[in-house]
C-alpha cells in the first residue's frame, strides 16, 4: 500500500476564513475560484459555505453574525464552540496574504482529488477483470477531474449523450418565456440555458423597449433576471418600467419622467413598485465595463440569487458595443471578444444571454430599411457566436422621417401607408441555431415605451 502523506494546511483555511470575516471586500474574490469542498477540514468547509451565502444576501459575516447557524454543531464544539469563530478573527495580519491562502486550499484540493483518483486507478489496475482500456480511461479521468474542481471533463460518448437526452424526456422543457410578448416567445421559443441571442437594431427601433418588457414579464413569471444597463441609468430604467407595469393605466412615459403626475397615476406607480418588488428582477447600472468585469459580476449575482432562494436564469445587456475588451485591440477586435465572451458566460452559468446591439448604417441605405445578417459582419463575429438573431424594424418610424407635404400629390398614399404600420413592430428571426427563422409582428406603445403582443 501506498503511505501518502496528508496533503492539507488546516491553518491556511483558518487564516482564510478569518480574513474573509474580517475584510468583506475580498469574499466575492475567493468565492469566484473556491468551493466548500476545497477544504480539508469539512467544519471550515460550512463556516465557507455561511460566510459567502450571508454575504450574497448583503448581510454582515461575522463570528456575532456566524454563531445561530452554528450553536447546535458537535463538530464546532469539538473545536471550542462559538468562541473559535472569534479566534479564527484574531490576527488581522491574515487579510494581506487572504488569496496566496486562497490559492493554497484550492490547490491542495486539486491534489487531493488526483490523488484519490489515481489510488482508485492502482486498485482498478490490480483487478484483471478491468479491462486496460478502463484503467487507462480512470487515470486520465482523475487527472482532468483535479483541474475540474470536482467537476467533469466536458468528454462524453455519443451514447452518454443520447442519455442524457432521453433520461429528460419526462422533464418540463427549461427556458425563459416572457409571456407578455408571445411573438416573441413564439418566434424563439424558451430562451434556454447556455443560449446567447443577439437582439438587434438601428436607434429609434425599439430594442431597448423590448428588452424591458421582456425581462419584466419573464421575471413576473418567477425567471431570475439580471439586466446589465450600460447606456441608460437606473433610474432613467426605472421610468420606463413604471410606465411598460402602469400600461393598462396608460400613464405616459413622458409624464412619469418629467413628474407630472396626478394623484392617482402616483398611487398606480406605487402599485407597480409593489409588483416588482415580488420580482427576482435585478438591475446592474455601470457605464464604462469590461467583458471581464461583467463576467466576474454574473457569477456574483447566480451567487446572490441563488442565496435568495432564486435561480438567475437571464441576463440582458443592453448594449453590447458599449462593453470594453482588453487593452490594445480595435473595435472589430473588441466586440468579437464581447460576443464570444458572452456566449462563454451562457455557457459556463447555465444561462441564456441576452445581448442587444447596434447595427450598421447600411440598413438605411436600403429603400425597405429591412436589416440583413451582413449588417452585423461589421461588429465582430456576433452573427457566428448568436445562437439567435432578432431583428427589430418599426417601419412607422421610417415614414414619419420622409413625410410629405399637406398638399403633395403623394400625402395620401404615404397617409394609408402609416395607418397600416401604426403601432406595429417587426420581428425578425434572421438565425435560429435549433429551430427555424421567421418574422412576427408585436405592437409598439411609444408613448408608454412597452412591448406588446
Amino acid at each position: 500500500m501506498i503511505d501518502v502523506p496528508e496533503i492539507a494546511n488546516v491553518e491556511a483555511e483558518a487564516a482564510l476564513l478569518g480574513a474573509m470575516m474580517i475584510n468583506a471586500s475580498i469574499i466575492d474574490r475567493v468565492a469566484d475560484g473556491l468551493t466548500a469542498p476545497d477544504f480539508s477540514e469539512p467544519m471550515h468547509g460550512r463556516i465557507y459555505s455561511a460566510i459567502v451565502g450571508q454575504h450574497s444576501l448583503g448581510k454582515l459575516a461575522n463570528p456575532v453574525t456566524l454563531r445561530p447557524f452554528f450553536d447546535a454543531d458537535e463538530d464546532l464544539k469539538e473545536l471550542g464552540g462559538p468562541g473559535y469563530l472569534a479566534r479564527l478573527t484574531g490576527s488581522g495580519a491574515a487579510v494581506i496574504g487572504a488569496f496566496d491562502f486562497a490559492d493554497q486550499v484550492r490547490e491542495m484540493a486539486e491534489r487531493r482529488r488526483l490523488v484519490a483518483g489515481l489510488m482508485s486507478t492502482i486498485a482498478s489496475a490490480s483487478n484483471f477483470d478491468v479491462p486496460m482500456e478502463d484503467v487507462v480511461q480512470d487515470a486520465d479521468n482523475a487527472i482532468a477531474a483535479a483541474r475540474q474542481s470536482g467537476g467533469d471533463s466536458g468528454e462524453h460518448s455519443a451514447a452518454d449523450c443520447l442519455d442524457m437526452v432521453i433520461a429528460g424526456f419526462d422533464e418540463p422543457l427549461t427556458g425563459v418565456l416572457c409571456g407578455v410578448i408571445p411573438s416573441i416567445d413564439g418566434l424563439l421559443g424558451p430562451l434556454r440555458p447556455k443560449d446567447f441571442i443577439i437582439g438587434a437594431g438601428r436607434p429609434g427601433m425599439g430594442k431597448t423597449a423590448t428588452a424591458v418588457s421582456y425581462v419584466l414579464g419573464a421575471a413576473e413569471r418567477g425567471h431570475g433576471c439580471l439586466f446589465v444597463s450600460l447606456e441608460m441609468g437606473a433610474e432613467q430604467l426605472a421610468e420606463r418600467m413604471a410606465a411598460d407595469l402602469c400600461l393598462d393605466e396608460q400613464i405616459p412615459y413622458a409624464d412619469i419622467r418629467d413628474r407630472k403626475l396626478t394623484s392617482q397615476q402616483r398611487m398606480a406607480v406605487c402599485r407597480a413598485r409593489e409588483r416588482i418588488k415580488q420580482m427576482p428582477l435585478q438591475i446592474l447600472d455601470k457605464h464604462g465595463l469590461s467583458i471581464s468585469q461583467v463576467r466576474t459580476m454574473v457569477r456574483r449575482w447566480v451567487r446572490r440569487f441563488e442565496a435568495r432562494g432564486h435561480k438567475l436564469e437571464l441576463v440582458v445587456v443592453d448594449y453590447i458595443q458599449l462593453l470594453r475588451g482588453s487593452k490594445g485591440m480595435d473595435r472589430y477586435e473588441t466586440v468579437t471578444e464581447v460576443s464570444r465572451s458572452l456566449k462563454e458566460i451562457a455557457k459556463e452559468h447555465g444561462i441564456a444571454v441576452l445581448g442587444l446591439a447596434q447595427l450598421s448604417r447600411e440598413v438605411e441605405k436600403r429603400p425597405d430599411k429591412r436589416p440583413q445578417l451582413s449588417d452585423l459582419r461589421e461588429s465582430g463575429q456576433i452573427e457566428q457566436d448568436a445562437d439567435s438573431v432578432l431583428f427589430f424594424l418599426r417601419p412607422e418610424y421610417y415614414l414619419h422621417q420622409i413625410e410629405p407635404a399637406p398638399n403633395d400629390p403623394k400625402r395620401m398614399d404615404w397617409e394609408r401607408s402609416l395607418q397600416a404600420c401604426r403601432g406595429g413592430i417587426e420581428f425578425i428571426c434572421a438565425k435560429r441555431r435549433n429551430g427555424e427563422a421567421g418574422n412576427r409582428t408585436g405592437q409598439f406603445f411609444g408613448r408608454f415605451q412597452a412591448v406588446r403582443g
